[in-house]
């Protein structure tokens, strides 16, 4: 029996199935026009090489990435035991491996790769006698970390046996050395070179294991990227050429244009009337002491009203920055000089601190694994640990121990026999350190010793006057004369 044929049974089917037909092609959110992005000037597939040229070239791209990157890697977090507050001999001998490389500089850089693409690719180079495109078992040393873009990563073979741990996995990479864009190469080889999955990792934002499922930052607000250089070029343009002077001239209609074709001497000259007012208007342009012959003609200058392109900047750039999750007072700053918002500003660390848990944590503890297998780091138990972004400055510290004090002053003025917080809560509040027991005792000793010893004084002290005063008392009362 023949498969059966379907067909379309109204107009509106055969409407939406060429609307998605062409969606393909042209790409739309709007289901009327099928073709909106092309009309708009969006592109419909959004390539690596766009996505690096919006970075290196678009300022509010470029700030979008560094602003997330900066704040998350502000300072690099601790690789400790989990038991340990303090620096113990597991952490320094790891720091003392990796601080050579300048290990977090370049993992930075690592991200930074990955936020512009869809992932990037970090590979390792150790000192095991190997080549790089051999499995990674054993190293003595750890020599370097090279940071790669998605264009300098591919994967040329794949894991293709179904009872394997790692089916559907890369079997092996090439690597480009040459990075990507690079106008003045010095003669650089293009040249690719196999790598070894073990040697290789990867991070890609947004993804649970595919790294192809990586969303780059840039994406989904590439056609607010489009929609801001619209307006700022189009604006510049436009201030461009209204400030230009585009002269006009204006011939009456008895007037005798030809006259300006004429020689010197009298005789006709082979250039028309066009050629030889836009030959004056040019020296005008050039020089600020040219004049202009017009012979019955009046010279005027074209204007036109340049719109105020700051409100479509606003609502392209607000929309980019919904896309990035960065407030638009974080990302843009404010014209009128006005900080960014408390709120802003909590929204902006929650985000940054989410990202370093989610993210780069699992980065970190995949880098660390990696290296103990190989024997680069001594084994272990670890734990990362970031930097509190949300932490005070030393300003909000002083400020927030000058809140404790007045505190307790003020509830022991109104009679209070219990002191609210200790002195080591407001040490610790500002930012110091706290006393220890012996250190407290001590200063507790000395202070009734100085009350005690301040006591005697006041008590000799009234003594004396009392003394003093007696004596002149009775002085007085001797020399005193007899009554008459």
């Amino acid at each position: 029996m023949a498969d059966p044929i379907t067909v379309n049974t109204s107009d509106l089917d055969i409407a939406r199935a060429r609307e998605a037909f062409l969606g393909g092609f042209f790409g739309a959110l709007d289901a009327k026009r099928p073709t909106a992005w092309v009309q708009y000037g969006y592109p419909v597939d959004i390539s690596f090489d766009k996505l690096l040229g919006a970075y290196e070239r678009g300022g509010a791209a470029f700030g979008a990435v560094h602003r997330l990157l900066d704040k998350c890697w502000e300072q690099p977090p601790r690789i400790k035991r989990p038991e340990e507050d303090e620096e113990g001999a597991w952490e320094k001998k790891v720091g003392k491996t990796l601080k050579p490389l300048q290990l977090f500089k370049k993992l930075r850089d690592f991200d930074r790769r990955n936020l512009i693409g869809r992932f990037a690719g970090l590979i390792y180079r150790v000192k095991d006698s190997k080549d790089l495109d051999q499995p990674l078992a054993r190293a003595t040393a750890l020599v370097d970390v090279i940071p790669v873009f998605v264009s300098q990563l591919k994967v040329t073979k794949w894991v293709d046996d179904q009872q394997a741990e790692d089916f559907g996995q890369p079997a092996m990479y090439q690597y480009r050395s040459r990075p990507p864009q690079t106008d003045d190469t010095q003669a650089q080889p293009e040249k690719w070179v196999d790598v070894h999955p073990s040697r290789v990792q990867i991070l890609a934002e947004g993804s649970v294991g595919n790294m192809f499922d990586g969303v780059p930052l840039l994406r989904a607000g590439f056609n607010a990227l489009v929609d801001l250089e619209k307006i700022t070029g189009g604006s510049a343009e436009s201030f461009l050429k209204n400030s230009a002077r585009a002269v006009t001239i204006e011939f009456d209609p008895t007037a005798s244009p030809q006259v300006l074709t004429q020689n010197p001497d009298g005789t006709q000259s082979t250039k028309s009337v066009k050629e030889v007012v836009q030959s004056q208007v040019d020296r005008l342009n050039r020089n600020i002491d040219s004049a202009i012959v017009t012979q019955g003609g009046k010279a005027g200058v074209l204007q036109t009203t340049i719109s105020d392109p700051t409100g479509p900047f606003e609502t392209a750039a607000n929309v980019f920055a919904c896309s990035v999750q960065i407030p638009f007072t974080i990302l843009f700053g404010q014209q009128t000089g006005r900080l960014a918002s408390d709120q802003d500003q909590r929204d902006f660390i929650a985000r940054c601190k989410s990202r370093q848990q989610v993210e780069l944590t699992p980065m970190l503890e995949e880098f660390v694994t990696r290296m103990q297998a190989c024997g680069v780091i001594d084994p272990g138990e670890f734990e990362i640990e970031w930097p509190d972004l949300g932490a005070p400055t030393d300003e909000q510290r002083l400020a927030n121990a000058k809140a404790m004090a007045d505190i307790t002053k003020t509830l022991f003025d109104a009679g209070s026999v219990v002191q609210v917080f200790q002195e080591n809560e407001i040490r610790k509040a500002a930012g110091y350190e706290e006393y220890d027991d012996a250190e407290l005792q001590q200063m507790e000793d000395d202070a009734r010793a100085e009350e005690e010893e301040a006591a005697k004084r006041a008590l000799a002290d009234q003594l004396a006057r009392d003394e003093a005063a007696a004596k002149a008392k009775g002085g007085a009362g001797a020399k005193q004369p007899p009554a008459a």
